[in-house]
Order: C-alpha cells, then structure tokens, then sequence
C-alpha cells in the first residue's frame, strides 16, 4: 500500500509515486493527490495541508488559501504571516509584491505609500 505523500493511479502491482509539488495526500492507499489551496505551493511528497505554503507576495496561513499583498504592501519570504507595510521612502504600486521600489534622488514618502507620486521633495 502506498503511504501518506505517495499515491499509485491503478490497482495491482506496481510502484507508488511521490505526490507533485503542489500537491499533498495525507491518507494511505490513494489513487491521487490534492491540490494546494490558492496560491500556496508545497515540495514533492508532502502528506499534509500545512505543507501547503503561500507564496511570496500572498498573506496566510499554512494550509489555507492566500491573498495577494495589496499595493502599498510586500511579502518576500514563503510560507505564513501577513504583508508589511512598505517603509518610509518607498512605494509599491502593484499586488502580489516582493519588495518595495524606492523613491527617487531627494524625495520621501511615507510608510504604506502606494504610487511614485507619493515620493516628494
């Protein structure tokens, strides 16, 4: 019988299969594996939703679905927690962001600033 984090797609003989990246069976003896919630991934032979981790740039908890970092905001890391505010003197435009860009020569903004337009002088 094929263990948790493998599964064997036909009865009889024959080897059983890790599960695919993205993928996790946390029962023995499966014919397939489950998919990750929304934008979570997890490694190759994971047996259990938790495995499932938000990818950068998404806010969550391991095993559940994740949402996009807003504008304003960014996640570098993998895994669970929330989005950080962009700091001072950077801005993030778009969703789903990594870091935050900085502003321009002699310009500030605030903490949270979403649009280049809010670096000034």
């Amino acid at each position: 019988a094929c263990g948790v984090g493998t599964f064997k797609e036909t009865n009889g003989s024959g080897t059983c299969a890790h599960c695919a990246a993205g993928t996790y069976q946390n029962t023995t003896e499966a014919s397939a594996c489950m998919g990750c919630p929304s934008n979570t991934n997890s490694l190759m032979g994971s047996d259990d939703i938790a495995d499932c981790i938000c990818h950068i740039g998404f806010q969550g908890s391991d095993g559940a679905a994740c949402s996009a970092c807003g504008v304003g905001t960014f996640k570098e890391t993998n895994g669970s927690g929330t989005c950080a505010h962009c700091a001072a003197g950077t801005y993030q435009n778009t969703t789903e962001a990594s870091a935050c860009m900085g502003c321009p020569s002699n310009t500030n903004s605030l903490m949270g600033s979403d649009d280049i337009a809010d670096c000034i002088c």
